[in-house]
């Protein structure tokens, strides 16, 4: 869900404190974040499904493929009640129209989803939401009564949206954590769901912290209670993610899935295994989106998966754009976050950022280099495949093209590497390539990814 509240910022954390909180679970930085939509309430009492839990491992699989088993975590939405928005701030039941017909209940696919899902490099969790309460939960009058919603200078209760044609209302995150509910809240999930402590992370859908003038209370000190709540979290083996980057959250949320918030110098005091994110989100016009490109930025997925596309064409070929996405995307995010974040030169378009071992990014020409190693030019790239033990390359294009790269040192030892097509099913061998004066000519065809490396002759 995209909603448009960005918390303001609040105040400075020092380096040195974010980096002495960094303990997560998970290197988001080196990490595939996705989310796999699973179903909303059909209005009529009912669930429109649009992936089921068996399914969704069928999806895990080819993406795990396409990927080359880059590590990922995949928050399921709507995997509750009816789905997607249903019936906060409850969150005790497994959607049973999700479920395998060879189980007893959905709560036991969805167990068996996160169990297999770790065989495809995959960490399988929850998309929840702990700020909206709807007036048709099962907690609604317990939330009314003991005064935990929050409330407008007049005294009525805080309306702070409304999705699937119900109202929203804001939760007050202090009396919810001195009721105890907030605490009941996740003990109850994670007792339901006991394999999320081993998927190690929960995703917070539009956690924002907002002033109770009902209750003459300031957004700072909801902000502590949301701090209350996520240490919470950690104590149970979670790491927190949200939706929006909050500045006051730097060095305890690793992850947002929009990073519209951080500007040039937030990308050069912290590192990306500290704050990262899925992208840039386009529909916030005063963003910054040129630092996607100079520091790297993830891809969000969600929209590609085969259910989100109209025709039976597109949904046939979802894989083309998913490929296209991780392959411009997440290979050279991959890279990047894996050197240090040295400085910028230049302004507007014609930006450079530096990394360590001298490493460029260029906006003007659209390229990312080491002297001359050209690890992409526009929308051609071969960059390392640094999550893997073995020295391979991935190659991707979105023209066909025939080129020749410079290689550096790691590939000298190497005469000839095997050129493999890489689909949903697994790579397929088309080809080999001998490395002539540390260089290899590739014939690229449009959209198709590819994995290189050494071979016997």
């Amino acid at each position: 869900m995209i909603r448009t509240t960005i918390l303001p910022l609040l105040f400075l954390i020092t380096f040195n404190m974010v980096i002495a909180q960094n303990n997560f679970n998970h290197d988001y930085s080196q990490t595939v974040v996705m989310k796999l939509f699973l179903s909303k309430p059909d209005g009529k009492g009912g669930s429109m499904v649009a992936c089921n839990f068996e399914t969704a491992l069928e999806l895990i699989k080819q993406a795990d493929q396409l990927t080359l088993q880059a590590p990922k975590i995949i928050y399921l939405v709507g995997w509750q009640y009816n789905g997607h928005d249903d019936k906060y701030p409850a969150f005790f039941e497994v959607n049973k129209a999700l479920k395998r017909p060879q189980d007893p209940t959905a709560q036991a696919s969805l167990s068996w989803l996160i169990r297999e899902a770790k065989k495809y490099h995959t960490s399988v969790s929850l998309h929840i939401n702990m700020t909206d309460a709807y007036d048709d939960s099962p907690l609604w009058d317990t939330y009314v009564k003991h005064d935990l919603i929050s409330k407008n200078k007049d005294g009525s209760l805080m309306v702070i949206g409304n999705y699937n044609n119900r109202k929203a209302y804001q939760i007050n995150y202090r009396n919810e954590w001195h009721s105890g509910w907030t605490q009941k809240r996740i003990d109850s999930l994670t007792n339901l769901i006991p394999e999320l402590k081993a998927s190690g992370t929960i995703h917070i859908d539009a956690w924002i912290a907002r002033e109770s003038k009902g209750h003459y209370e300031s957004l700072v000190t909801e902000s502590q209670y949301q701090k209350r709540a996520l240490q919470y979290w950690r104590d149970k083996g979670l790491d927190v993610t949200s939706e929006w980057v909050m500045d006051y959250m730097t060095g305890l949320v690793p992850y947002a899935w929009h990073f519209n918030a951080r500007t040039q110098q937030d990308y050069l005091d912290y590192p990306a295994n500290v704050y990262t994110g899925s992208g840039i989100n386009p529909d916030v016009k005063y963003s910054d989106f040129d630092l996607g490109f100079l520091f790297g930025q993830s891809m969000y997925g969600e929209s590609l998966w085969p259910y989100s596309h109209k025709n039976d064409e597109d949904k046939k070929h979802w894989d083309k754009a998913f490929a296209q996405k991780f392959y411009l995307n997440c290979l050279q995010y991959f890279f990047l976050n894996n050197l240090k974040r040295k400085s910028v030169t230049g302004n507007g378009e014609n930006r450079k950022a530096l990394f360590s071992k001298e490493v460029v990014t260029s906006l003007k020409d659209s390229t990312v280099s080491k002297g001359n190693i050209y690890y992409r030019q526009k929308n051609t790239v071969l960059f390392p495949v640094i999550w893997k033990d073995e020295p391979i390359l991935a190659a991707y294009s979105d023209v066909t093209i025939t080129q020749s790269f410079l290689l550096d040192d790691t590939w000298k030892y190497f005469n000839t590497l095997g050129i493999f097509e890489v689909s949903t099913s697994g790579v397929k061998q088309t080809g080999k390539v001998k490395v002539k004066n540390d260089r290899i000519q590739l014939t690229l065809k449009a959209g198709q990814p590819y994995m290189i490396r050494p071979i016997k002759k």
